[in-house]
C-alpha cells in the first residue's frame, strides 16, 4: 500500500551528531486489528528503537542485567571476611546500548514481546528507506516480522522487561498527509508523521489472528527522538471522531497531543479541511494551555473507576478542550529503559479503549464560534514518570 504523499526525510534519518552516542530514537507504528474468529477488536503497537546504539556496536548492553564486576583478587578478600571485602560491590551498573523491536497489546491482559540487537547486526538504507535487522523489517510501505519469546527466557532473563508470548506481523500501510511539525528543541524531538495512517494485513499474537482493516484501523504513526524522554510523559490520540453537530463520522479528522514540553503539551491536528498546529517550541504567546491527568472519584464499582485526560489549549485563533477517560481495569504499565543508564525507566500507564469529547471554537472578534464538537472512541492514551529502576 504505497503512500499518498512523500515522506519527509526528518522520519528516515535516525541519530545525527553527539545523539549517536547517547540518545533515544524511536519509530512507532499503533493500529486496531479484528479477530476473525470473535471479531472483537484490539490495538497494537510495534516499534523499533534505538538506544545509546553507538558506544556498543558489537554487542547487546541491557542496563538491568546483574553483571558481576569482582576480580579474582577482590574475591580471595571476600572469600577471607577481610575488612577490603565490606567495600566491595557485587554489580556493575552500565549505560545500556541496543536496537529493539518491540509489539505490544494495550487492555485487560496487555502485555508487550521485546527482541533485542547490537546495532551491527542493523541494516539501514535511505534510498529507499528500509531498516532490516534479523527476521523484521520497517519500510516507507511496510513492516513486517516475528518474535518469539518462550515462557523460560522470560523467567530466566527478567532483564529482558518483557512477557512471553508470539507474535507474527504482516502489514503494509499508507500515510495520507505527513506532518513534519509537533516539538523540537536540542533535547528531544517529536512529530507524529502518520497522524493518518491506513493499515492493512495481518498479525498473529498469541495463536490469535487478526485482520487489520484499513477502514477500521484508527492507525497512527510517529517519530520521537532525543538525550531522555518528556517529563512527565503525556500523550493522547484518537482518529475515531463523530460529530455531534452533524452525526457524521469525521473520516479526515484526528490528532495528537504531546508532551509534557518546557510544561506545555504540542497538539496537531486535522478536523476535516482545517489543519492545526499549536507546537510548544513555540513561543509561549502563540497558546496557552492547562493539561492534567487524574483518577476520578472511586465509583461504587472498582471497575469502573477511571482515569481522566484533559487538555485545554487557547490560542489567538482557536480554543481546544479535550476530555478523555479510560477504565482503570483497561490500562497496562510499561517499562522502558532510558538512555541516561543508572537503571532509570519511564514507567508508564496506557490503554487503546479511550472514549471522550473534543471541542473546537473560533475566535471571532470578541465571541467564541464552535466550530466541531466530536466524540472519540478508541482513544490511545498514555502517562507516565521516569523512576530509578528497581530491579
Amino acid at each position: 500500500m504505497k503512500s499518498n504523499t512523500k515522506i519527509s526525510n526528518d522520519y528516515k534519518f535516525g541519530f545525527t551528531g553527539s545523539k549517536k552516542k547517547v540518545g533515544i530514537n524511536n519509530w512507532r507504528f499503533v493500529f486496531n486489528g479484528v479477530n476473525t474468529s470473535t471479531g472483537a477488536e484490539q490495538m497494537f503497537y510495534i516499534e523499533f528503537e534505538m538506544l545509546n546504539p553507538w558506544t556498543s556496536g558489537d554487542a547487546v548492553q541491557l542496563g538491568f542485567k546483574p553483571r558481576v564486576k569482582i576480580s579474582a583478587e577482590d574475591l580471595q578478600y571476600a572469600l577471607a571476611g577481610t575488612d577490603s571485602a565490606k567495600n566491595l560491590s557485587t554489580e556493575a551498573i552500565v549505560q545500556p546500548s541496543y536496537c529493539a523491536v518491540r509489539v505490544g497489546t494495550f487492555g485487560v491482559e496487555g502485555k508487550q514481546l521485546c527482541s533485542y540487537y547490537p546495532v551491527k547486526q542493523v541494516q539501514f538504507s535511505n534510498k529507499p528507506f528500509e531498516i532490516i535487522v534479523d527476521n523484521k523489517y520497517f519500510n516507507d510501505e511496510k513492516i513486517g516480522g516475528f518474535i518469539n519469546v518462550p515462557e523460560e527466557e522470560k523467567a530466566a532473563h527478567p532483564e529482558l522487561l518483557c512477557d512471553a508470548g508470539y507474535a507474527k506481523w504482516d502489514i503494509s500501510y499508507s500515510i495520507q498527509k505527513d506532518y513534519k511539525n509537533g516539538y523540537k528543541s536540542d533535547f528531544i524531538r517529536w512529530f507524529p508523521f502518520g497522524l493518518q495512517t491506513t493499515f492493512s494485513g495481518t498479525i498473529h499474537f498469541d495463536g490469535t489472528e487478526y485482520a487489520v482493516d484499513p477502514k477500521r484501523c484508527c492507525g497512527y504513526s510517529e517519530r520521537f527522538w532525543g538525550k531522555g524522554v518528556p517529563e512527565p510523559f503525556f500523550h493522547v490520540s484518537a482518529a475515531n471522531l463523530t460529530s455531534v453537530i452533524s452525526g457524521k463520522t469525521l473520516f479526515e479528522s484526528s490528532f495528537a497531543v504531546a508532551g509534557i514540553f518546557d510544561e506545555r503539551v504540542s497538539f496537531i491536528g486535522k478536523f476535516e479541511d482545517i489543519d492545526i498546529e499549536l507546537c510548544a517550541d513555540g513561543s509561549k504567546r502563540q497558546f496557552s494551555v492547562v493539561w492534567d491527568c487524574s483518577q476520578m472519584p472511586e465509583n461504587e464499582n472498582p471497575e469502573e473507576n477511571l482515569l481522566h485526560w484533559s487538555t485545554s489549549l487557547n490560542s489567538k485563533e482557536w480554543v481546544i478542550d479535550i476530555d478523555v477517560f479510560c477504565k482503570i481495569r483497561e490500562l497496562n504499565n510499561r517499562t522502558i529503559e532510558l538512555p541516561e543508564g543508572q537503571r532509570k525507566v519511564l514507567n508508564l500507564i496506557e490503554g487503546g479503549t479511550g472514549t471522550g469529547e473534543i471541542k473546537l471554537y473560533k475566535h471571532i472578534g470578541n465571541t467564541l464560534e464552535q466550530i466541531e464538537h466530536a466524540t472519540l472512541v478508541k482513544v490511545f492514551c498514555e502517562f507516565g514518570h521516569i523512576e530509578e529502576g528497581e530491579f
